[in-house]
């Protein structure tokens, strides 16, 4: 007869040989002591997601489910502000550190875009009134050209986006980060010094430059995004609550630094104008004082741009981290075109739906921040100075920077969320 305890056991194996011959083949694999199930519970079971039912949040009626979710939002909360209390007791400027390192850093290339991409809305009305027979008349300068400025510098971001998204995924996070940034650097330097030996060679000048800017602002979405992600808590492991409670939050909170780049640009123009304009907004403005005031404008970024590839390249070694973990694990070199066949062959539809949702938005977002100067001219017919222009555009920011923080603080609400946001921001 043989021996019972070489039994195959199937999916039920025992952890060792039947010695005590107590190990049965049909017993409950699930029956745990007290102990084991606690462990397992918070694994399978958190309490973030499950009542103490094991009733998921999103099984449970509305009611339920709504009285569920606050009590975990607002303990959640409580447990922040405890936190931020003990960090100010420990050092009352740590919260302010803690938020530069873990939002502002992260979503610096997106500020210094933001502050730069939408300022073309703002530079471009002070050019047409200091020189109107290149940017009004169009005497002096093609008008084609003029209008080129819009969608160059979009045709720039769509180029970037395919290309750094690609260059991402083939050569690393980093590379591309870091690429993305020293695009951005010399394209400011570019738009700094732009010049021409016609009026026209001049805006030819700065288009094309704009355009070569553009390609690091289309590259820092991907990049910005995916690493946001990858270095979130619990990335390339089991989930952890705190990445399921603020994995929205940590990518939106980079995201919204472009808000405040285009708030920094607008109130920089205007301290810019007041100081080479001999301290009036009003016009007419010298062609000296416009070109300090757009030049400067461009240089102050170009620092900060240059920050961040010191930043990237030395600090954010371990960006390309789980990129790396993966493809070692999948034994792949290049570009994981087999993962982007099954990507597209499980999630096609929700990618695609996706690529239209941001398109359709990008349509009024784009249109609405590259174009402000013609609304607001609309707003204010009988208006010849750039500063009243300049001074609605900041309250329209200041009212921006507001959706901004609302959508970070709300897209991990399980009653709201990302989905009831889309369809609220469409419909407004």
């Amino acid at each position: 007869m043989a021996d019972s305890s070489m039994r195959d056991y199937g999916y039920a194996a025992p952890h060792g040989p039947n010695m005590g011959g107590g190990h049965v083949a049909t017993a409950d694999i699930g029956d745990m002591n007290q102990a084991e199930s606690t462990v397992f519970r918070s694994l399978l079971l958190p309490d973030d997601s499950y009542d103490e039912n094991g009733t998921y949040w999103a099984d449970m009626p509305i009611g339920k489910r709504a009285r569920f979710i606050s009590k975990v939002d607002n303990a959640e909360a409580k447990r922040e502000l405890k936190s931020i209390g003990q960090m100010m007791k420990a050092d009352p400027l740590s919260p302010i550190s803690f938020y530069f390192r873990n939002m502002v850093i992260p979503g610096a290339g997106l500020l210094l875009e933001g502050y730069v991409l939408f300022s073309i809305g703002n530079v471009k009305p002070l050019l047409a009134a200091a020189f109107s027979d290149c940017w009004k008349n169009y005497t002096t300068c093609d008008e084609t050209w003029t209008q080129a400025i819009e969608y160059l510098e979009i045709i720039g971001i769509i180029v970037g986006q395919i290309l750094v998204g690609i260059i991402g995924d083939w050569l690393g996070r980093r590379f591309g980060l870091i690429q993305d940034a020293m695009i951005m650097f010399i394209g400011l330097l570019m738009l700094t010094s732009a010049w021409g030996v016609t009026m026209n060679g001049w805006v030819i000048c700065y288009v094309w430059s704009l355009f070569f800017y553009g390609i690091g602002v289309g590259g820092e979405y991907p990049m910005t995004a995916t690493s946001g992600m990858e270095n979130a808590v619990g990335a390339g492991k089991i989930s952890t609550r705190e990445d399921r409670l603020h994995r929205g939050r940590k990518v939106t909170s980079a995201f919204l630094m472009q808000g405040w780049g285009q708030f920094f640009n607008q109130v920089v123009l205007i301290l810019l104008l007041l100081i080479f304009h001999s301290g009036s907004g009003n016009p007419p403005y010298s062609k000296v004082s416009v070109q300090w005031t757009y030049r400067v404008s461009f240089a102050i970024p170009a620092v900060g741009t240059l920050w961040l590839v010191y930043y990237r390249t030395y600090k954010m070694r371990s960006a390309s981290r789980q990129l790396q973990k993966a493809k070692k694990k999948q034994h792949v070199t290049g570009y994981d075109v087999q993962s982007l066949a099954m990507t597209f062959g499980h999630f096609g539809p929700r990618v695609i739906a996706t690529a239209f949702a941001w398109f359709a938005n990008d349509v009024f977002f784009y249109g609405n921040k590259l174009f402000q100067s013609e609304f607001i001219d609309a707003l204010t017919p009988n208006n010849s100075s750039v500063m009243v222009s300049w001074l609605w555009n900041l309250v329209n920011v200041g009212v921006s920077l507001c959706g901004y923080y609302l959508a970070s603080f709300l897209i991990d609400n399980k009653l709201y969320g990302r989905k009831w946001m889309q369809i609220v921001g469409f419909i407004g």
